[in-house]
């Protein structure tokens, strides 16, 4: 048996040579590290896992994330860094995450910009246990956590149930969480 480290998302075989085990997932015939671990190959059985180490925090599907968008891939994907994985802590180095526009809203939206932009900070839902991670804030507890104004940079605040600037006196659309983190003064 043969060991070494390896990060979640690298190749360490494929199919056709080894059986995929714990630790790995497959992907056009490739196998990839889920996690952060040791590789163990097993050449008698032709087995490949990665018994990953156990201080290192990773989002798994279901893990309910922060994190903040980072870049769009056309009207239909935002970027997203996962920073945060709620109820296991913060991660040493944020991971990818992938937020397509289906997993946004329950209605049909023209364009991703209409309801999250750059720098907003989300609280989202994992889909997928491999990087990039596939994430999802179509629930009603998921969405903009904090957000600044497009026009100004300043914070924007929750007000009558929608996101305000007070500097430029507007209201701006986003699919707003009911965790977001500013409020208006007494509410």
């Amino acid at each position: 048996m043969k060991t070494r480290i390896v990060v979640p998302g690298e190749e360490i075989g494929v199919e056709e040579e080894y059986i995929p085990g714990k630790g790995v997932y497959v992907d056009k015939g490739k196998i990839f590290s889920l996690n952060l671990g040791n590789l163990i190959v097993d050449e008698k059985e032709k087995k490949i896992c990665v018994e990953p180490i156990s201080r290192l925090i990773i989002p798994e599907r279901g893990d309910i994330i922060e994190g903040m968008i980072t870049g769009f891939v056309k009207d239909d994907f935002a970027t997203v860094e996962i920073m945060r994985i709620r109820n296991k802590g913060d991660l040493k180095r944020p991971m990818s995450g992938i937020l397509h526009i289906s997993q946004i809203s329950g209605r049909t939206i023209s364009s991703i910009f209409d309801l999250i932009g750059i720098g907003d900070w989300i609280l989202a839902k994992v889909l997928t246990s491999w990087p990039p991670y596939q994430l999802s804030i179509i629930e009603k507890d998921f969405g903009v956590i904090y957000a600044t104004c497009p026009k100004c940079g300043y914070e924007l605040i929750l007000k009558q149930g929608k996101l305000y600037c007070s500097k430029d006196k507007i209201f701006v659309k986003k699919k707003i969480s009911p965790h977001y983190l500013i409020r208006e003064e007494g509410k």
